[in-house]
C-alpha cells in the first residue's frame, strides 16, 4: 500500500492540501477555488471521467435553464481556455450539453488535469492517529492530517493526506432501495440485474423496452420523467410498453403553484394525467409499497404489493424501474466525528435550517444558509452539494457554489 501527500497548486496556501471528493459540478466549482485560492489540491472520482454522475443521465434534460447551471468561476475559467459559453442563457441543457459545453473543458486546465485522479474510488476517511471517540474538540484533533483510504483502477489500495476534506461525492450513486421501511424487500438483493435505477435513454434502448410490461416505482421527478417517457414509446410496429406506475400516495399532486420553469410545469401536468390513469399504457398503482420480489420462470419478476387496507397483490413484469431517490455514501465518514440529522441523514446544522426554513415546497425559493451550517464537530471536514441536503430533495447547484463560497471563507 503507498502513503503520500495529496499535491497540486501551489501559492500562499499550498502548506493546506485540500482534498476534494468527487468530479462532478460542486467538486469542479470547488477545485476551481482552491485553484483560485494557491491551495495544494487533488480531486478524486470514482467514474472513468469527470461528473461520472452527471453522464450517466446526460440524455435528461434539465429543468432549470444554462444561467441556474453554471457558476461564475466557470464561466471565468471557460473563457480562459478559449470556450466561452455561447448559448441562449434561458434555454435548458440536458446533462451531456452541460458536460461537454462546461464540465470537460473545465477539467482540461493544467492545475485541474493534474489533480485529477480518475478510477479513483474513496474507500474511507479517518484522522490520522486518532479514532472517531478520541480528542473530542481537542486542537490536537485538528491538528492531525486526514488519512484518507483509496482504491484505484487496477484494485489496489492507496492511502492520500490532507488537512481539508471537501466531500462532493453527492447521493447519485446511492440509490434508495424498493421495499417498505426504506429497507431492501426481500428478493430485490439478489434481483439487481432486473432492476434499473437510472431514467432509461429510450431512443438508445428501444428494443429493451419496447413491448416489456414495466414497474415503475417512485413519484419524483425522475420517476415522473421514466413514465411520461414510456408512455410514448413505440418501436415502429405498435409494440408499446405496458407500465404500472407504482406510488406510496394515494392522490398525489405534482404541479407547483405559478411554476416558473416550463418544462418542470410540463413534466407535472402530464404526470398527472397519467397518475389519474387517462393514458392506455400507464396502469396506476397508488398506495402501495412492494413487499417481495421473486424472480420466475422465463425470467419475468413476480412483485408483491400490499398496503394498510387492502389484501396482498401481485404483478408479474419483465423489468422494474426503481426511481425512488437517494441519500449519499455515509459510510466513507464513519471513523470522522461528523454529527448527523436523525431524520434527513444530512449534517445536523444545515438539517435544521432546511427543516426550520419555509420555502413553499419549491426548490427555487430558498436561499443559502451560512458557513457555520456547514461546520462539523470534525475540524476540516466539510460536507457539500447534494449530499448535504440528506433526503431533502429541494438542492440547487446555485446552493453549491454558494456553499464553496461560504466554506473556502473559513480558512
Amino acid at each position: 500500500m503507498t502513503e503520500r501527500v495529496a499535491d497540486g497548486g501551489n501559492g500562499p496556501n499550498q502548506g493546506h492540501t485540500v482534498a476534494i471528493l468527487g468530479a462532478g459540478p460542486i467538486g469542479l466549482d470547488a477545485a476551481l477555488m482552491a485553484r483560485a485560492r494557491g491551495f495544494r489540491f487533488r480531486v478524486y472520482e470514482q467514474a472513468p471521467t469527470p461528473a461520472g454522475n452527471v453522464r450517466s443521465w446526460g440524455h435528461v434534460r434539465l429543468f432549470s435553464p444554462w444561467t441556474m447551471n453554471v457558476s461564475g468561476r466557470m464561466q471565468e475559467g471557460l473563457d480562459e481556455v478559449g470556450r466561452p459559453l455561447e448559448v441562449d442563457p434561458e434555454a435548458s441543457p440536458t446533462g451531456h450539453e452541460l458536460a461537454d459545453r462546461v464540465l470537460d473543458p473545465l477539467w482540461a486546465l493544467p492545475e485541474l488535469r493534474e489533480a485529477l485522479r480518475l478510477d479513483t474510488r474513496v474507500v474511507a476517511v479517518g484522522r490520522s492517529g486518532t479514532l472517531k471517540d478520541e480528542e473530542i474538540g481537542t486542537p490536537a484533533r485538528a491538528a492531525r492530517p486526514f488519512r484518507i483510504l483509496l482504491q484505484g483502477p487496477d484494485g489496489d489500495e492507496l492511502v492520500e493526506y490532507a488537512d481539508i476534506v471537501l466531500d462532493c461525492t453527492g447521493r447519485w450513486a446511492t440509490p434508495n432501495t424498493l421495499g417498505d421501511g426504506g429497507i431492501p424487500a426481500p428478493g430485490e438483493r439478489g434481483l439487481q440485474h432486473r432492476i434499473h435505477r437510472r431514467i432509461p435513454d429510450l431512443p438508445a434502448e428501444m428494443e429493451a423496452w419496447a413491448g416489456r410490461t414495466v414497474l415503475v416505482a417512485g413519484a419524483g421527478h425522475s420517476a415522473q420523467t421514466a413514465a411520461c417517457a414510456l408512455a410514448e414509446v413505440a418501436d415502429g410496429n405498435g409494440r408499446s410498453p405496458r407500465v404500472f406506475w407504482l406510488f406510496r400516495d394515494t392522490d398525489p399532486s405534482f404541479l407547483i403553484e405559478d411554476d416558473p420553469l416550463p418544462l418542470r410545469r410540463e413534466l407535472a401536468l402530464t404526470a398527472e394525467k397519467l397518475a389519474r390513469g387517462e393514458h392506455p399504457a400507464v396502469i396506476p398503482v397508488p398506495g402501495r409499497v412492494v413487499e417481495r420480489l421473486v424472480e420466475v420462470e422465463g425470467g419475468g419478476v413476480e412483485v408483491t404489493l400490499r398496503d394498510a387496507s387492502a389484501p396482498r397483490e401481485t404483478l408479474r413484469v419483465d423489468g422494474i424501474l426503481a426511481l425512488t431517490g437517494g441519500v449519499g455514501d455515509h459510510g466513507i465518514y464513519r471513523q470522522l466525528q461528523v454529527h448527523e440529522c436523525y431524520a434527513t441523514c444530512g449534517p445536523i446544522k444545515l438539517s435544521a435550517a432546511l427543516l426550520g426554513a419555509d420555502s413553499g415546497g419549491d426548490c427555487l425559493a430558498q436561499g443559502t444558509h451560512g458557513a457555520e451550517t456547514l461546520v462539523n464537530p470534525e475540524p476540516g471536514f466539510y460536507i457539500l452539494g447534494d449530499k448535504s441536503y440528506g433526503r431533502n430533495s429541494t438542492f440547487l447547484l446555485q446552493i453549491g457554489w454558494a456553499q464553496v463560497d461560504e466554506v473556502f471563507s473559513l480558512f
